[in-house]
């Protein structure tokens, strides 16, 4: 009896080692793993000369195609808490504010040129002053500190007190009796 006990222990013991071991998952992580997509050689003509190219789009902004178009992902990043930052409909301080935008808040931008960021909002190309945007969003600013406003206290009131009616008959005085001094009272024994 106690060879069927230990028979039937092992195969349970091998069953539950086969389960596990089908469970494990290193095989299919070489699927998640992936490769690299080597890009086309480009075919140079040795007679024609090589184009120049500057970083920033030949095409005026105004004429992209802002569904296609490459973006930056940028953070707006303010120093003093409450702040916003002005959106303006051309780059520069003289173009008419049309929005705002606030701390942490994240956009896609076009290009930075002269100092000033072209970013898509709206389906339409808004700009604002590149000095405010950082590629990681910031930090929490924290509120200032609360000072506490005093509650005004009412002055206290003074009531004046009545000055005491005069009576009809004046009250008599009680006459004291003279007190008998230690010196006299030895001349009594």
């Amino acid at each position: 009896m106690r060879r069927d006990m230990r028979k039937q222990g092992v195969l349970c013991l091998g069953f539950i080692i086969m389960i596990l071991g089908g469970c494990s998952n290193r095989n299919k992580m070489d699927e998640f793993i992936p490769t690299p997509t080597p890009a086309p050689t480009p075919i140079v003509d040795e007679n024609e000369a090589p184009e120049e190219t500057t970083g920033e789009t030949d095409t005026p902004l105004e004429e992209l195609d802002l569904s296609t178009v490459e973006t930056t992902p940028k953070y707006v990043k303010m120093e003093k808490y409450g702040s916003t930052l002005n959106v303006r409909s051309t780059p520069s301080t003289d173009g008419d504010v049309i929005g705002s935008l606030v701390h942490r808040e994240k956009i896609d931008v076009i290009e930075i040129k002269d100092g000033w960021a072209a970013f898509i909002s709206d389906h339409k190309i808004k700009y604002v002053k590149a000095d405010y945007l950082v590629d990681d969003k910031p930090d929490f600013l924290e509120p200032p500190a609360a000072t506490p406003t005093p509650v005004p206290t009412a002055a206290p009131t003074v009531k004046p007190t009545k000055a005491p009616k005069p009576t009809k008959a004046p009250t008599p005085v009680p006459e004291e009796e003279p007190t008998p001094s230690p010196e006299d009272a030895e001349d009594e024994d």
